[in-house]
């Protein structure tokens, strides 16, 4: 989310909540007969709805609603660090007119499943994320814990990352390749 964007947002959130603090303190005030003015005004439609058959059941709804709404916005503000879509730098051909993109997740799965296939890995996955700002393409591969030489597995890692970068070239996106011990049959064991 951008500054400005983010500054706004706190800000109608922050006059938003203090409305509804007024509001419920008035509320309040009213109800024990301490809000100043209360003898001047005429509430009896106030005491006919509140007294109300229907008026509960408005309540609850509106009440659910304003739940709803609130949890809506909490995860509309839940920051993403999926990457997505990627465009290419432009070209300095001058007869080229257009715009490609790379969908860095879908490059990054498929540089997973090619990783999952070299002796010494069991599996792979791909992701692409936004590490501070930075697009990163992220390859995580579980080893055979038989595997007694990282050699081989990281010659084969270091090629798979120079394939994604030359693959990539003129996006701007990193390559981050996690080598992750997996669990022998023994070490998975549990004892009861």
């Amino acid at each position: 989310m951008k500054r400005a964007t983010a500054s706004v947002d706190r800000t109608s959130t922050a006059v938003v909540g203090l409305a509804l603090i007024a509001l419920g303190g008035g509320a309040i005030a009213w109800e024990r007969g301490k809000l100043p003015g209360r003898e001047r005004l005429d509430a009896a439609f106030v005491d006919t709805t509140v007294d109300a058959g229907w008026w509960p059941w408005a309540l609850g709804a509106a009440a659910i609603v304003l739940v709803l709404l609130g949890l809506w916005w909490l995860l509309a503000h839940l920051p993403r660090r999926s990457v997505g879509t990627v465009a290419f730098a432009s070209t300095a051909d001058a007869d080229v007119d257009g715009r490609l993109s790379v969908d860095l997740g879908t490059a990054a799965r498929s540089a997973a499943k090619s990783l999952a296939t070299h002796e010494g890995v069991v599996s792979a996955t791909g992701r692409s994320v936004s590490d501070r700002g930075q697009r990163v393409v992220e390859i995580t591969a579980t080893l055979d814990p038989a595997v007694t030489s990282l050699d081989k597995v990281a010659g084969a890692a270091a090629q798979m990352r120079n394939d994604i970068v030359t693959s990539l070239d003129g996006t701007p996106a990193a390559v981050r390749i996690l080598l992750q011990c997996g669990q022998s049959r023994k070490q998975a064991v549990r004892v009861s």
